[in-house]
């Protein structure tokens, strides 16, 4: 069934799009992809589907990793003068690969073929455009948020999920328990080393992580976020990991999503594209939901959005480019996007996927799968939340989540591991901008 329902939504799309002869052998397209576990598998059930929905042309996709590991491959590739035709990138890859000279700007695509992109929803408009064009097309959208316990928070007393890092931390403590021996058996929260999460941090107290507006008013030349919001934001997670109230599950993703869906940690932060993985591992042995991150009481922000676009690289015949399109634009039409949306926790990027009557009979039935939409169309439309773009972002976020890493060992207080960082970063954003200058 679910194969027939991926298949519905775009049958006869290519036969009417960009003159595609369907009576010719299928054009192949290259796509690759980051997508793995639960979110891999609608991956291959939507190519699938596109496939099976027309023969005009036949998308190949492949998985290449994290999201850091795909971009590695991709600069082989270039330098081989063979790159996919169609490769997904996260959000802050955006400004490195409208400079890069090595793509075809999705605005290009859009207005030859007559495509209407005004329907992508605001806040994903608001980061993915930039300079006035579209350079990739969003196609899998998220947002940091709080996954909690619903039936742990009650033992404990707790009838609503924290709103601020104060309230955070005195629920972990109530939240944290041990056995006569002094282990550990359940955990107040758990919350990874991740970069992006501390950008989410900044922009929820209305911060920057790098500056001139994070980037958007002109050149990013200097990182920000060594400044109070970052320093609050990762003090907040190593004081609790250092107290015992969560454990240490570094980078490790998978490590911290098992400690929260086998009972072992009562909280924990992670994006909406998990959804699907939690609802699987819970499988309904406890009631758990999600809301908005906490922030610093006091404070006011935003949210920016996360998640990934999809681009067309140059240097391949214009059929394959054609079909490289076309599957774009099935990806992201509204029913597709639902069925996304449905299968893996990003939510639609159009507002017409957002305006179909089967997404909000699901919302009805899933009220988790609504909160992040909730949570990016009610974020104030600031600089702060529209995201920070600069050509070193990936690195930026390396060098966040090291000092985080220096913190929690104890070998730097927090303010020295974050300005160590940034004179890290700091240097490889002049080193970027002398080279694309």
């Amino acid at each position: 069934m679910k194969g027939q329902r991926w298949r519905s939504v775009g049958i006869g799309l290519v036969a009417m799009s960009l003159g595609l002869a369907a009576a010719q052998a299928p054009v192949k397209v290259s796509f690759w992809h980051s997508m793995g576990g639960v979110n891999g598998e609608a991956v291959d059930r939507m190519v699938k589907a596109y496939n099976a929905s027309q023969n005009a042309c036949t998308v190949e996709a492949t998985y290449v990793g994290s999201y850091d590991d795909g971009l590695t491959k991709l600069q082989a590739a270039l330098r081989g003068k063979n790159p996919p035709h169609i490769q997904q990138i996260y959000d802050i890859g955006l400004q490195a690969m409208a400079e890069s000279g090595q793509i075809i700007p999705a605005s290009d695509l859009a207005r030859q073929d007559r495509y209407d992109l005004s329907g992508i929803l605001f806040p994903l408009a608001r980061y993915y455009n930039l300079d006035g064009k579209y350079y990739g097309i969003p196609f899998n959208a998220s947002t940091a948020e709080l996954y909690y316990n619903v039936d742990a928070l009650k033992a404990a007393g707790f009838t609503r999920p924290p709103k601020t890092f104060e309230e955070f931390v005195d629920y972990a403590r109530k939240l944290t328990k041990k056995d006569a021996n002094g282990n550990v058996i359940q955990y107040g929260a758990t919350i990874r080393v991740y970069g992006w999460f501390i950008e989410q941090l900044i922009y929820n107290q209305g911060g920057y992580v790098v500056n001139n507006d994070n980037g958007r008013t002109k050149r990013a030349t200097a990182v920000t976020y060594n400044g109070p919001e970052g320093v609050r934001a990762v003090k907040w997670i190593v004081d609790m990991t250092r107290e015992g109230l969560m454990p240490n599950v570094g980078r490790d993703g998978a490590a911290q999503r098992q400690a929260f869906t086998s009972g072992k940690a009562a909280m924990f932060v992670e994006s909406t594209a998990t959804l699907g993985a939690v609802q699987r591992e819970v499988g309904g042995r406890f009631q758990f939901k999600t809301a908005p991150l906490p922030r610093p009481a006091g404070t006011k922000g935003g949210t920016a959005i996360g998640g990934a676009a999809l681009y067309v690289f140059k240097g391949h015949p214009d059929n394959e480019t054609r079909c490289a399109w076309d599957f774009i634009k099935y990806a992201i039409s509204p029913k597709v996007q639902f069925e996304w949306h449905k299968a893996t926790g990003y939510y639609p990027v159009s507002r017409a996927a957002l305006e179909l009557p089967e997404t909000k009979a699901y919302w009805k039935e899933n009220p988790n799968a609504k909160t992040p939409v909730d949570i990016i169309l009610s974020s104030p439309p600031t600089k702060s939340s529209q995201g920070a773009v600069a050509g070193v972002m990936p690195q930026i976020r390396q060098h966040i989540e090291e000092a985080m890493e220096l913190a929690i060992a104890g070998k730097a207080s927090v303010e020295e591991a974050l300005n160590q960082a940034a004179q890290k970063s700091n240097e490889a954003i002049a080193r970027y901008n002398a080279a694309v200058r």
